[in-house]
């Protein structure tokens, strides 16, 4: 790959999320036995996923309709976050706003 890989917005570009990222990603799943799921990496590069405080528990949420079950653990590596739900573990962009904590 001949583009920086940081996981945030480049001249309008969005990235791929950083090799260690990727690394680690792929260890969490193996060990937890969880799929990994880039689902709302670009919305939240691009400002349109959020973590949010719902009912005493935290979720990654895009809209009433697309959001995960809530958040067990947050890993940060490289420029973005691993969050693990339930059923799932998630990257997103560390540049994600963080509410109602």
């Amino acid at each position: 790959m001949s583009e920086q890989a940081t996981g945030q917005q480049s001249g309008g570009k969005i990235t791929m999320p950083g090799q260690t990222t990727l690394n680690n990603a792929a260890k969490l799943s193996i060990k937890l036995g969880r799929p990994l799921d880039f689902y709302f990496y670009i919305d939240s590069c691009r400002g349109g996923a959020q973590i949010v405080n719902a009912d005493g528990e935290k979720i990654i949420y895009k809209n009433n309709e697309e959001h995960t079950s809530p958040i067990k653990h947050t890993y940060k590596t490289d420029n973005e976050y691993l969050i693990v739900t339930e059923n799932t573990i998630y990257v997103i962009s560390c540049a994600t706003s963080v509410s109602g904590n």
